[in-house]
């Protein structure tokens, strides 16, 4: 038997809890989990608003100086 269920990982407790009931499958049955994560990963969003102030101004500059942007021709 194949079920798609949606579920919510708890990486305190590293346990996935269901979003909603299983009906056909015994208490403490082993089953196998497929993982196909909904929203894909952004790692850059990881460093949003990490640096604040002179340092956020520093290191903007650092990247415009490093990939300038050249204005388009028509």
């Amino acid at each position: 038997m194949s079920q798609v269920l949606k579920a919510e990982y708890d990486d305190v407790t590293n346990t996935l809890r269901l979003l909603e009931p299983v009906e056909g499958i015994a208490a403490h049955e082993e089953v196998l989990v497929t993982i196909d994560q909904t929203t894909p990963k952004q790692p850059w969003r990881d460093l949003e608003n990490s640096l604040k102030g002179e340092n956020a101004e520093s290191f903007a500059r650092a990247i415009d100086e490093a990939y300038p942007i050249e204005p388009v021709r028509p």
